[in-house]
């Protein structure tokens, strides 16, 4: 995703994929020799394979998501006209100049170092979905297990940052 200031902000998933693929075909071929030199590596190297297998599922999830975000963004650019003016506006601009509705991110942040809160980032959030997204958010800090109750601290420590794009 290229955020409002020209930043590719997303790590390349496409690559990452590659490689979790590599790994799973040299495991499943090791797996298929069946060379090992006891029943502990052989269990080892199953499970290895599995989690490397359940990761790829997991990333090409991210992927299509990442996808269709990136999609979505370069038709909207593209219906401006000309891409480099349409990506240009974009940048300078944000997404208003856009002529789709914008999605957001919405995050739970600390007030005191701006740190954000894991788990707590959402995305392709609609904006008539906002205002329940964040008193969503703000619930989950503030439950019995949640993060606030964890550091000791009250739901006022806690701000949300919503970005559009």
């Amino acid at each position: 995703m290229i955020d409002n200031l020209g930043f590719h902000t997303d790590n390349d998933l496409h690559t990452e994929l590659t490689n979790l693929n590599r790994q799973i075909t040299a495991l499943a071929g090791r797996l298929d020799i069946g060379n090992f030199y006891s029943w502990e590596d052989r269990y080892n190297t199953d499970s290895q394979l599995a989690d490397l297998q359940a990761r790829a599922e997991r990333l090409t999830v991210k992927i299509a998501e990442a996808d269709a975000d990136t999609d979505r963004l370069l038709a909207a650019i593209r219906l401006v006209g000309d891409a480099e003016l349409g990506f240009i506006a974009y940048v300078i601009y944000g997404p208003t100049v856009l002529p789709v509705p914008p999605l957001h991110e919405v995050r739970l942040i600390e007030r005191d170092g701006g740190y954000t809160v894991p788990g707590t980032v959402r995305r392709r959030v609609p904006a008539d979905q906002v205002a329940e997204v964040e008193r969503e958010l703000l619930t989950a800090v503030a439950a019995p297990n949640g993060h606030a109750r964890l550091w000791g601290r009250t739901v006022r420590a806690y701000r949300t940052q919503v970005t559009a794009y």
